[in-house]
């Protein structure tokens, strides 16, 4: 005969995503009764008897637990009274009470009450003379103010008996105060009674922990420690939760001795608790206790880590018996939640291939259709997934978590502008903003040098760099390669190979036409610079830049003075994080093209930098700047326009050398249907033709990276030249583009008559002249009146331009200037591909996320990019 399994009344179940392992490992030892506010939904599999009630008042709840013990004795026949435990905060005074009114092993009611109240919790601690937190209770803004003022901000004010880091705000100036005390101070959760006052206590600056203990006997035993990860600044929104050894850790004897004082202070004699600590500078301080087993996940993390299943410890002690804390394994486990990024509806939920990533073991949706999700402060835990990974240390976990992280993608509903300048980071960023980093180290001042600025042309330099993860930079190098490969098949499936048909579709005029054919090189070198916006759907295309006359090289000895900064340098090795060498690969490019082309290079060759003139004081900063790269790379540089030029029996001089390589700066929109461009441009072209010097690049190479060609991948009447595998590519990464034209269209699966919509969908659209780059002729539709915008449209219809859905960027944090606080940034990527592989990134940020042209000259700082490498790092 099966023996029976014991009973156990469980009060509270809570929600399914969060609790479920909780009430699946009870199932598989006890027989559980419940006693819960509402119906049974998801408890069902796993509960033999159940009682509705309200959960939070002891009167009502002793009723519905003595029917279940009542019932459970007749059923086992032993008169033995089934043990009482709850996980369910709401429910915590009320379970203590009725377990002591009944005679049941628990914690006390007294404990539970000192627990749920941090006031109470503040003065036991002080009492017990612990390292203290200095606080004041207060009960109005005016209290508020004084309290603060007294402590020195920053402060951090707290409602004073919630829970789950509810209404908890970090205030960093008094002008803060009055609306962060408004809020606090408002802050419920129904069903929890709320002890009037609020909480202001003292900035605690260090890495935030948990301990979940068991306490038997009055004497507390730490099983699982978690590294909190905190986020929504300044809110203090628990993001994630690594736990794994802890005993090597030098604050572990610290943390081990404040706990067990802790719980002898609030008089906890039986239970699971949850304590959380901040490891300050000056040592460990106490932040809240709780009488219960931890939320967030956290014990069934510590399983995964630790072999131990707290749950089991508590129902044992609520039992009357003592647990087995028997570790089976020590190694490491984390949960990560996500978040949308920005408020809005939930319309669907892309898990992707997140469950498939190595090291993965768990992939939980915490929203579903139709759920409104509000960001921090507005709402508390607005999750979208869970994701939980196992690894033999902290980086492996965290490896796992950020590839699953990238597969998941939250739609929301509403209008696309909501998701203009919502805030949006990749792990890493978030990493480097962690509250547990010191704010001094969340800026590289080293970046900000007079070098920098002169290279940015003046401008400022954003004050740290920007971090591209592996996942995204390895999608971005699929994509831009498959795009640039892509545009160099155009003329052979849209003109039949006649490349001067090509060169008057997309806008150029007779002069360029010559002149770029008779400059042409023997091939497009792979070189190319995407700027590129983020959005919530990932990275969006607005141009693409071929050939030799990109920007964005310069952005290797832009990088390198953050190396210099020591927690910069901890930071990127914990990483892996390193910058490209722009110039270097160019350079093997260069060096590649010109032995294909039969070009012999001298040891050392002479390499004029070489602008167009009429742009070559606004540009001459910047090609400065890459000299010593260049020089670097075994090339004499010397920056020039092409007015420079002297020609000895037919052989370019500049500055009184030979040139050898012109690296071609200048465009062919720059050449005017006029004699001075023949005149500038020939006598070169002579050159080359004869051998005297090489070219790089030929002047077809714009054939390619121009916003025409964009237009035409774009159509739809040229579709059927593309494979299925190209129109998903094109789809992905590419806004709707079409040449400006007095026509009817596609869009969004409907035909429209091009002109009159671009008139009235002003907001939604640019327009961008075909040929020329960097913003210049761009008019961002919503930057302009009505009138304005329909001028622009009329004059340009017919012509060399094209009309551009918007896209609309997310933002990402940056330190305040004032050090007090992060400002969001959205942030433009000029992406460099050389030879087929990532190769740095150009990075602008500016403030107004409205902003239609990302330039200095409207704010805009310039930024450099380190990514996550796949090499050994010290090789990186």
């Amino acid at each position: 005969m099966q023996e029976r399994r014991p009973r156990l009344v469980v009060v509270g179940s809570r929600l399914k995503a969060y609790r479920e392992y909780a009430m699946a490992s009870l199932a598989r030892e006890y027989e559980i009764s419940l006693v819960t506010s509402q119906d049974l939904t998801w408890e069902k599999p796993y509960v033999s008897a159940f009682r509705i009630a309200d959960t939070t008042r002891a009167e009502t709840l002793r009723g519905a637990v003595e029917e279940l013990h009542a019932e459970a004795a007749e059923a086992d026949g032993s008169g033995s009274p089934a043990g009482l435990f709850t996980w369910d905060e709401l429910s915590l005074i009320a379970t203590a009470a009725v377990a002591e009114e009944l005679g049941l092993p628990h914690l006390s009611a007294a404990a539970a009450e000192a627990c749920r109240d941090k006031y109470t919790t503040r003065s036991l601690l002080d009492r017990a003379g612990l390292p203290g937190v200095r606080h004041r209770l207060v009960h109005s803004a005016e209290e508020a103010a004084a309290g603060a003022a007294e402590i020195g901000y920053p402060v951090v004010l707290k409602p004073r008996s919630l829970a789950g880091s509810m209404g908890v705000t970090l205030v960093r100036a008094a002008s803060e105060l009055a609306d962060a005390y408004a809020l606090v101070a408002g802050t419920t959760l129904p069903g929890i009674r709320t002890e009037r006052g609020v909480l202001v206590e003292e900035y605690l600056t260090g890495p935030e922990i948990s301990v979940d203990s068991c306490v038997v006997d009055g004497e507390a035993e730490p099983v699982f420690v978690a590294r909190k990860r905190l986020g929504f600044d300044p809110a203090f929104e628990e993001v994630g939760h690594l736990l794994g050894p802890w005993r090597h850790e030098p604050w572990a004897d610290e943390v081990d001795t404040l706990v067990r004082a802790a719980h002898r202070a609030l008089g906890i004699d039986r239970g699971i608790t949850h304590t959380e600590i901040r490891l300050t500078p000056s040592g460990c301080r106490l932040i809240e206790l709780n009488g219960r087993l931890g939320g967030d996940l956290i014990p069934y993390v510590g399983t995964l880590a630790r072999g131990i299943d707290l749950t089991l410890a508590g129902a044992a002690l609520a039992s009357g018996r003592t647990p087995d804390l028997t570790p089976r394994h020590d190694r490491y486990a984390e949960v990560r939640f996500l978040y949308p990024p920005h408020d809005g509806v939930l319309e669907r939920l892309d898990l992707g291939h997140a469950a498939e990533v190595p090291g993965v073991t768990d992939v939980v949706p915490l929203a579903g259709p139709g759920d409104e999700l509000l960001l921090p402060p507005q709402a508390l835990t607005p999750r979208t997934a869970a994701l939980i990974a196992v690894g033999e240390d902290e980086r492996a976990c965290t490896t796992a978590l950020d590839r699953a992280e990238a597969e998941i993608r939250p739609v929301l509903g509403g209008s696309p502008l909501d998701g203009l300048g919502a805030l949006m980071e990749n792990p890493v960023t978030r990493r480097y903003l962690s509250t547990e980093r010191e704010a001094a180290h969340l800026v590289v001042p080293e970046l900000r040098n007079d070098w920098n600025s002169y290279g940015a042309g003046g401008g400022k330099a954003l004050n740290r760099p920007v971090f591209l993860d592996a996942t995204d930079r390895v999608r971005l190098e699929a994509d831009l390669n498959g795009l640039f490969e892509l545009l160099t098949t155009i003329p052979d499936r849209l003109f039949g190979g006649d490349r001067r048909a090509f060169a008057r579709a997309v806008g150029m005029t007779d002069t360029q036409v010559d002149l770029v054919m008779r400059g042409a090189g023997r091939r497009m070198p792979a070189m190319s610079r995407a700027d590129m916006y983020r959005e919530p759907g990932g990275f969006k295309l607005m141009e693409l830049n071929t050939g030799s006359s990109l920007g964005g090289w310069q952005m290797g000895e832009f990088s390198r003075p953050a190396f210099r900064n020591r927690a910069f340098q901890d930071f990127a090795h914990e990483e892996r994080l390193t910058h490209p060498d722009p110039i270097g690969r160019i350079a093997d490019v260069l060096r590649g093209e010109a032995a294909d082309a039969g070009f012999e290079l001298p040891a050392r060759p002479v390499l004029a930098l070489t602008e167009w003139p009429d742009g070559f004081t606004y540009t001459k900063p910047w090609l400065d700047f890459v000299v010593p790269d260049w020089l670097r790379h075994g090339f004499d540089t010397v920056v020039c326009s092409l007015a420079e030029f002297d020609y000895r029996d037919g052989v370019p001089h500049v500055h009184g050398r030979k040139v050898d390589v012109v690296y071609r700066i200048f465009l062919p929109g720059e050449m005017a249907d006029e004699q001075r461009s023949r005149d500038l441009v020939d006598p070169l072209l002579d050159a080359v033709h004869a051998g005297h010097t090489f070219l790089f690049a030929g002047l077809d190479c714009e054939l390619y990276g121009n916003k025409g060609s964009l237009a035409m991948l774009s159509d739809e009447r040229n579709r059927e030249a593309f494979s299925a595998d190209e129109l998903a590519l094109v789809e992905r990464i590419l806004p709707w583009t079409r040449f400006l034209r007095d026509e009817s269209v596609h869009h969004d699966g409907d035909t429209v008559d091009l002109l009159p919509y671009v008139l009235e969908h002003k907001d939604e659209l640019a327009l961008k002249p075909t040929l020329l780059y960097g913003g210049v002729g761009v008019i961002p539709g919503w930057s302009v009146s009505q009138e304005e915008w329909e001028k622009h449209i009329r004059g340009a219809a017919g012509g060399p331009f094209v009309v551009q859905e918007r896209v609309l960027p997310v933002a990402e944090r940056f330190l305040a200037e004032d050090g007090l606080g992060f400002e969001r940034m959205v942030v433009a990527y000029g992406v460099l591909m050389v030879g087929g592989a990532y190769a740095g990134m150009l990075v602008r940020g500016t403030p107004d996320p409205r902003v239609g042209i990302v330039s200095m000259s409207n704010g805009a700082q310039i930024g450099c990019c380190y990514h996550v490498t796949d090499e050994p790092w010290g090789e990186a």
